[in-house]
């Protein structure tokens, strides 16, 4: 337990930042994938199908310019009331009971001219954009959580996910910032990614109760 407390504290810059509507997760709580999923610093798409071996679509939800929360805001570095993207994502497998909602507030001027048209036609998101423009740049891990959907997630019956904070740095300034949460169930004792578990039991070719 200690370690994996280490672990989030060494790679959560902002923990304390996590809303109130977010339940504290220990790490250990968490199946390999979803930890993996959690540390990520890579393509979130890409991830999901290599796990499900499912191909993954990337569902707009909205797009609109609007000031950010005061708290995003501030991460992302910006003067009061300053408009700014905001980007809503349903992630989903036709095979698989997945959903992951993302939510990404751009600022525009900090990216390449045409970013934004790029990301609309991108079946890979924000991850699949920038590797498109060979954007150098990093993520910063900010907080996470035991969470619900999000309020925009009309229609849902999940009832827990684990939602994770982190902003996109290049040139030295923010310029995104993105909030996902993963659809999770609890299965033998830690959290799994929905959808998942039967993917990760059978991918050997096995099925459950086999040896």
């Amino acid at each position: 337990m200690v370690v994996a407390d280490r672990l989030a504290e060494r790679h959560f810059t902002a923990q304390h930042e996590a809303t109130a509507d977010l339940e504290r997760l220990n790490v250990a709580d968490l199946s390999p994938f979803l930890r993996g999923l959690l540390f990520t610093d890579g393509t979130v798409s890409r991830a999901l199908e290599a796990q499900m071996l499912s191909p993954v679509a990337v569902e707009p939800v909205e797009q609109l310019s609007t000031p950010p929360p005061a708290r995003e805001a501030r991460w992302l570095e910006l003067q009061d009331r300053e408009d700014c993207i905001r980007r809503r994502v349903l992630m989903t497998s036709e095979e698989t009971s997945l959903s992951v909602w993302a939510e990404s507030y751009v600022v525009e001027q900090r990216l390449p001219a045409g970013f934004v048209d790029v990301l609309g036609g991108s079946p890979t998101g924000i991850g699949g954009s920038l590797g498109q423009l060979k954007l150098e740049s990093w993520r910063e891990l900010l907080w996470f959580g035991l969470g619900s959907p999000p309020p925009w997630s009309a229609g849902t019956t999940v009832a827990d996910t684990l939602t994770r904070s982190y902003r996109i740095i290049t040139q030295g300034r923010p310029a995104l910032l993105i909030s996902e949460a993963f659809a999770v169930e609890m299965h033998a004792g830690q959290y799994e990614l929905m959808g998942s578990a039967g993917t990760a039991r059978s991918s050997n070719g096995a099925t459950p109760g086999s040896i």
